[in-house]
């Protein structure tokens, strides 16, 4: 059965970091669904680019998915810092064993001001890093303990997908994908 993935969408979000984790995890067989965080399924992203979510939050309280994502951009994550229904959705995720994954923004203003995972080591936007407990300079960290990934920002969107695939199915999976990138120097090809 295919893994799926939830990826949270909000007017201010990075576009980078939606889009290309939209891509790379649809490449990977990964059934992916794009949810607004309002009631419109219209989104303005923070560079003025528009994308049509799937759904609205309120369709799919009731859903489990393997991983639920975040992107970044600050105002964003601002939003999804304020959106009941979506923390809600990370800790019932959490505590049904599957996987948290934010970028840029996301993992200080919506994991760490929400205290989700006390314990766990985490990534972000450099600038955020006074935010964290256990801060790792990665371009992308795997807490697999607390099963929270994180990462930096626009330029680390394909490590960050990189590494849902490998988390959801395995470093063969990733590193097929990777071939397919022509990746720049730094980035894990997985092989």
């Amino acid at each position: 059965m295919a893994k799926q993935a939830l990826i949270f969408l909000s007017n201010g979000c990075e576009e980078t970091e939606a889009v290309t984790t939209i891509d790379l995890l649809t490449r990977a067989d990964i059934n992916v669904t794009t949810v607004s965080i309002s009631s419109t399924r219209e989104i303005a992203c923070s560079r003025g680019v528009t994308i049509l979510a799937e759904k609205t939050i309120f369709d799919i309280q009731n859903i489990d998915f393997d991983v639920v994502i975040l992107p970044g951009g600050l105002k964003g994550a601002e939003n999804f810092r304020d959106c009941p229904l979506l923390i809600e959705k990370l800790k019932q995720t959490h505590q049904n064993g599957g996987i948290v994954a934010a970028i840029c923004a996301s993992p200080a203003m919506v994991l760490q001001h929400h205290n989700l995972f006390p314990h766990a080591s985490m990534t972000g936007y450099p600038t955020t890093k006074n935010a964290f407990k256990n801060w790792k300079a990665d371009r992308v960290y795997f807490d697999e303990p607390n099963k929270v990934i994180t990462s930096q920002g626009p330029a680390t969107s394909i490590d960050f997908a990189l590494k849902i695939i490998d988390v959801l199915l395995g470093r063969t999976k990733a590193a097929e994908v990777a071939q397919q990138l022509v990746l720049p120097l730094g980035i894990e090809s997985y092989r």
